[in-house]
C-alpha cells in the first residue's frame, strides 16, 4: 500500500494488487525468503503465482489485521480498507509514521525468525 505514496497509500486495496510487490519484497534479500518460504507453502511460492500470493496475502497479513484492529481496518469482500479518514494536511505525517512503523515491524519480525533459526540449530 506504501509504495502508492503520501496521496494514496490508505486507499482500499485488495490482495491481487500487491501481490507482485509482496513477493518482491519477501524474495528480494535471501534471509527473507530463506524464513518465510522455508515450509511446504512457502516453497511454492518462491515462483511467482498472482493467485497462490494473493490468497496467502488475504489469510495473513489482511484477515490478520482486520480481525483485531477494533473494527480500524476491515478485510470484507476481498477489500482490505482503513476505516477512518486523514486530513489532507496530515497526510504526509501519518504516511511517514506509517512508513516508519512497517519498517521497523518488518525487521523485527524477520530479526526475531533469524535468531530463532540460529538458535535452534
Amino acid at each position: 500500500m506504501l509504495t502508492r505514496g503520501e496521496d494514496d497509500w490508505f486507499l482500499p486495496i485488495q490482495a491481487i494488487d500487491t501481490a507482485k510487490c509482496f513477493h518482491h519484497y519477501l524474495t528480494d534479500k535471501s534471509y527473507r525468503m530463506n524464513i518465510d518460504f522455508s515450509d511446504k507453502q512457502g516453497k511454492e511460492l518462491e515462483v511467482y503465482n498472482e493467485r497462490k500470493v494473493a490468497s496467502l496475502i488475504q489469510r495473513m497479513p489482511m484477515t490478520k489485521w482486520g480481525g483485531s484492529s477494533k473494527n480500524l481496518i476491515t478485510f470484507e469482500n476481498q477489500l482490505f480498507k482503513l476505516n477512518f479518514d486523514i486530513a489532507p494536511e496530515d497526510r504526509l505525517i501519518v504516511y511517514e509514521w506509517t512508513r516508519q512503523i512497517c519498517e521497523y515491524r518488518l525487521h523485527t519480525y524477520f530479526e526475531k525468525k533469524a535468531v530463532s533459526i540460529v538458535e535452534s540449530n
